[in-house]
């Protein structure tokens, strides 16, 4: 069956027309009548899944683009609408708009949608097995982890899985439904008390997986995200996420991390493995994360959880100490965690334990102060010297106040 597409004219911004011809561009989607419908890529095997290309110009869909357009009507018998466009971005400097638009790939397996019964954004991720390779565990970890009691548990960090369907055509291959979420780093980090709340999360989130038998092996920046919706007064662009829904204006959050409560979260458990036989040997073989172990590279088996220890270590080293100063003092718990010789490394409750005692210690006044980036110029650190100063001013205030209640 010939597939018939209505595809509308590719708004694309003069300024940068030229400079993106043969570069990528963001998904396009378009509506595709339900009788004109048929589904491509049923014959395509599940080896040959990812090997698709992802290159579009501003006449012409990459073949990434043509697979979600050629899904989208079933998508919609399930509930969900993909995104009609997101090549428009509001007015920004040329140089900085022609950068973000150059650099744009179009994603293969990801990709935002609109759940219709509550109008919700949420992302759609296409989950392909393969035998011992990436996704073996990913799609029965997620289901595992959104089901009761597990999901009910405050330190569950995993990803949520909202709703699941099979991808049509693909032997073990389903789609599932997570929260828009943001990267983790979307906007500053306040004070320490933000970043002492980020890292329980994120060592609860992995004691919690340990506890359950499974070790995540891919524990990166990407793969940190949170919740970033509490912080903002409207909805913003899925994919440009500094800007409005209708990607024409910038937006910025109205609330700080201290202000609203914000959850972490764990993503992409494509390298994972489970263990749900305890007596069963703990080991496991690859090479394959974002930052790898020194046991990861030996290409000899190796235990996955102190490899776990090692990439959140290095996460935080590379993410926050190298960032700001005032966290010279998770020096030596970063140094405890990325250990070379994984015997010598930091337990996993040992690092916890370290680094809450770190933060413990440290006078209220720094625990509240604001961060000061690293190479801020000295005009910007007499700024948030004055910020800092009548932060505290108002918190004493606070305080006298509480007291006078009481008495």
């Amino acid at each position: 069956m010939t597939i018939h597409l209505v595809v509308p004219p590719h708004p694309v911004l003069p300024l940068v027309a030229k400079a993106i011809s043969l570069l990528n561009a963001p998904f396009r989607g378009v509506d595709v009548p339900q009788n004109n419908y048929s589904l491509s890529v049923q014959a395509m095997n599940n080896a040959a899944f990812d090997d698709i290309g992802i290159h579009s110009r501003p006449d012409k869909r990459s073949e990434a683009e043509d697979r979600w357009v050629a899904f989208q009507p079933y998508l919609l018998s399930k509930g969900y609408q993909l995104r009609p466009d997101t090549s428009q971005i509001g007015s920004r400097p040329g140089r900085e708009l022609l950068s973000s638009l150059c650099t744009v790939k179009t994603p293969i397996r990801v990709l935002d949608a609109t759940r219709i019964q509550d109008n919700q954004q949420v992302k759609l991720k296409m989950i392909v097995a393969y035998a011992a390779g990436e996704g073996a565990n990913e799609y029965a970890l997620l289901k595992h982890f959104s089901e009761s009691p597990l999901k009910d548990d405050p330190s569950n960090h995993v990803v949520p899985c909202l709703d699941s369907f099979p991808i049509p055509g693909i032997d073990a291959g389903n789609f599932v439904v997570m929260p828009l979420l943001s990267s983790y780093q979307l906007i500053p980090f306040y004070n320490l008390a933000e970043v002492h709340e980020l890292l329980k999360q994120l060592f609860d989130g992995l004691l919690f997986l340990h506890s359950n038998n499974v070790a995540h092996r891919d524990i990166a920046s990407t793969n940190v995200m949170m919740d970033a919706r509490p912080l903002f007064e409207e909805p913003f662009h899925p994919f440009y996420q500094d800007h409005s829904l209708d990607a024409k204006r910038l937006i910025y959050p109205s609330y700080s991390r201290s202000e609203k409560d914000v959850r972490y979260y764990f993503i992409d458990y494509g390298y994972a493995v489970w263990f749900p036989d305890p007596n069963a040997p703990r080991t496991a073989v690859g090479v394959d994360a974002r930052e790898a172990a020194p046991e990861q590279k030996s290409g000899q088996p190796y235990d996955p959880f102190p490899a776990d220890v090692y990439q959140l270590g290095k996460m935080i080293h590379d993410d926050l100490f190298q960032a700001v100063d005032d966290l010279r003092f998770l020096l030596p718990l970063i140094r405890g965690m990325t250990e070379e010789t994984p015997t010598r490394r930091l337990t996993l409750e040992q690092a916890r334990d370290q680094m809450n005692t770190s933060f413990v210690g440290l006078h209220g006044w720094r625990y509240r102060w604001p961060l000061v980036p690293r190479n801020t110029r000295f005009q910007d650190r007499c700024w948030y010297f004055f910020r800092g100063l009548v932060a505290e001013i108002l918190f004493l205030v606070r305080c006298i106040r509480r007291l006078g209640l009481r008495n």
